[in-house]
Formats: structure tokens, sequence, C-alpha cells
């Protein structure tokens, strides 16, 4: 058969004349422009006859796995979410674990696919973020399909459109019916072949803060996402944020505490000075202008504060000197516990978190031995901040 109009080719794809115009406006048929008119090829009309067959069709359900339809109890979402907390908690600095799980626990309990994006760091200027999102962890409920999912969710080409919206406007986004022709609008065509393994019929994203998003795909159709679901994956976010932030804390409070220590433990170091802290940030290297730090005895007694430290723990500076921290926590015992292995010179850093009296906050306290020349200990150091609490979820 030779070319044909846009009106007989209309009528072999059972369309509209005008929805056939709009196809060849938006390049989805191939069509040459003759004169007035346009004339389009056999296989061009034959190429979207298949692609839109392809659009109908649904993945194959995975074999052996009986339980893909089946509602996450509650009980396992609880278990779930426990595990991430209890992983939330052992995070300094590198919440990468939290991710790949985070995005684990998704996929199994309400998947199929699930993928934690973040910004990228720019090229130009790699401590800022670029607005490029990038995947940095994916998974599936079922083996096979988690292959076919890290291809389409980490290729460059594939559209973040959606996670980019969440991202900059905060709130979580829900898409119960992902039409599938933008679907493969909005994929290379190159990755078209991996939908009969995996595909999006509905789609919900989270946002973490302003620089990631954990987003969730179902593969079949027929059940879109619940405001249940909506809350669970917002769940699942708010820890990987509290996680992030951690790491935030964590790697400022250690920058802290090594200037802290570089200031005390310098050749040119007045000995007899250990009862005052650095006169500036400027002088210590320190990030902050009022650094939340504290000088102690190696009986655990102050020797001198800084303001914001005595105000997170509820107390006047000048009234702190030659109190002990133990009368500062509720659990002295945990606090003696913790801070062994650095009064016995096993170990010269440890980090503790505490509730302390005041208000029944928690906090993270960051503990550097500070040695003489001669690695006789001279002191203690402490950096302090509050524990980052969950957020939602």
């Amino acid at each position: 058969m030779g070319p044909v109009n846009l009106k007989t080719a209309a009528l072999r794809l059972g369309v509209h004349y005008q929805t056939a115009y709009r196809w060849v406006r938006s390049g989805q048929l191939i069509a040459v422009k003759v004169g007035s008119g346009y004339e389009i090829s056999d296989a061009a009309v034959a190429r979207l006859q298949a692609q839109r067959t392809a659009m109908e069709r649904t993945p194959e359900p995975a074999a052996g796995d009986p339980q893909r339809w089946a509602d996450a109890t509650s009980s396992g979402i609880d278990d779930a979410l426990h595990v991430l907390d209890t992983m939330v908690d052992t995070v300094t600095l590198d919440a990468s674990a939290v991710a790949s799980r985070a995005a684990r626990v998704a996929a199994e309990n309400l998947g199929d696919a699930a993928f934690l994006y973040r910004r990228a760091p720019s090229e130009e200027m790699p401590d800022r973020l670029s607005d490029q999102l990038t995947v940095i962890a994916a998974a599936h409920r079922d083996p096979v399909s988690e292959v076919a999912a890290n291809t389409l969710g980490r290729d460059p080409r594939t559209s973040t459109n959606l996670v980019r919206r969440a991202v900059a406007s905060g709130e979580t986004i829900c898409v119960p019916q992902v039409p599938q022709r933008e679907l493969r609008r909005r994929l290379h065509p190159e990755l078209h072949e991996h939908l009969h393994i995996t595909g999006c019929f509905s789609a919900l994203v989270a946002p973490i803060g302003r620089t990631a998003a954990l987003l969730v795909t179902r593969d079949l159709p027929g059940r879109p996402y619940t405001n249940d679901d909506v809350a669970f994956v917002d769940a699942i976010a708010a820890r990987v944020a509290r996680a992030d932030e951690r790491v935030r804390c964590w790697t400022g409070a250690w920058e802290l505490r090594r200037a802290l220590v570089g200031v005390f433990e310098a050749p040119t170091f007045d000995g007899n000075c250990f009862d005052k802290l650095p006169a500036s940030a400027a002088e210590s290297g320190m990030p902050a202008a009022e650094p939340v730090v504290a000088v102690l005895d190696l009986e655990l007694r102050h020797v001198a504060c800084s303001k914001p430290y005595a105000a997170l723990v509820g107390e006047e500076a000048a009234q702190l000197v030659g109190v002990s921290l133990r009368s500062l926590v509720h659990d002295g015992g945990a606090l003696d516990e913790a801070l062994a292995p650095v009064l016995l010179g096993e170990i010269d850093f440890r980090s503790v978190e505490l509730d302390v009296v005041a208000d029944d906050a928690r906090v993270a306290l960051h503990v550097a031995m500070v040695r003489r020349n001669d690695a006789t200990p001279r002191g203690v150091v402490v950096v302090a901040h509050s524990v980052p609490a969950l957020s939602g979820g």
C-alpha cells in the first residue's frame, strides 16, 4: 500500500480527523507535508497502531508472586517503620543506608516500585546543589522487575517533572491514574521495551525537605493509591528527612569539635588557660559565632561554656562552673557508661544522646579528650545540639 492522506489514516486508526491531526503536530504520527495536506506512509500508521496497543497492554504479573496484590498488614508496616527508626537513630555522617532501606520498605509494603531522588551537586560549585534530580536508591518488590525499574529510573532521559514539582512545592503529589500515552511520551523510546516488565499506572511522590523526594509507582491498573498510602509514604519520607538532618547536625558538630580540639592541642596554646574557650570563632576556625560548646575537667565538671550551651541545658553560663555534667542529664549512669572509653583512654571521641533535666529535651553531646604533647589528658571538650525530631509520620 502506498501513502495515504490524513483522513484515510484517521479512519485506519479509528479516530477523528482532528485527533490524527494533533498526533501529526505532536510528532506521534509521522507525516510528510505535501501542498496543503499530509501524506502518511503505511509504516507510520502501523507503528502508531502498535504503540497504542502497547499502551493499552498491562505488564504481566511476576511469576511466583501470589501476594502481589495483598495489602500490607498494619503490623508489617509498624515493624518496617520501627526498623527505619532504629537505623535513623544510628546515623552520624552518612544516611545512604537509610535511603536504600526506605526505598525497599516502600516497594515491599506499598509499591511495586520505589525511587528515592536527590538534587545532585553543582558541577561549577560542588558545595552547592543543582536543580538536577538523580536516583540514589531504587527498589521493586520483584527482583526481576527491579532490574527494569532501575533502568527506567536512573536513565538521565527519564522525566523527573513530577518529582521536581513535589520538591519545589513541598507538598505530596498523588496521581491515582497515570495516562499511559503521557508516560510513554516522557520516556525515551529506547526504554519503552521495559514497560512490559514494570509499568506506572499510579504514582505517589512525597518531598523530603527541598533536596529530595520519594516516588512510588504501581505496575498494574485498577488499584490507585489511597489517603492511607499517602500517609505511609509521608511517614517514610519523614524518617529520611530526619536522617538527613542528623547528618547535617553531626557533620557540623564534628567539624566544630575538631576545630576546638585543634585550638587546645596547638603547640602555642597556653596550658594554664584551659578554663577559657577560644576568644572567637575566627580563632578556633569554628563555623558558628556562638558555638554550643563546653570545657570539662577529667571528672566531667564544667570549667567553662558558651551561653548557647548553658541555654541548651537550662542554666546560666556562670552557674555551670564546677557543676558535673552528670547532674544535668536524667540518666547519669548511661552517660558514665558511654564516656567510660574516653575517660579510660580507649578512644578520644564519642557521641551520646541523652535527655537533659531542663525541659526533658533530648540533646546530642559530641565529646573529645584533649591531650598534652606527651599524650596525658588535659580535659574534655563538648559540642552539643538538640537531636532532630521526627516531623510528621
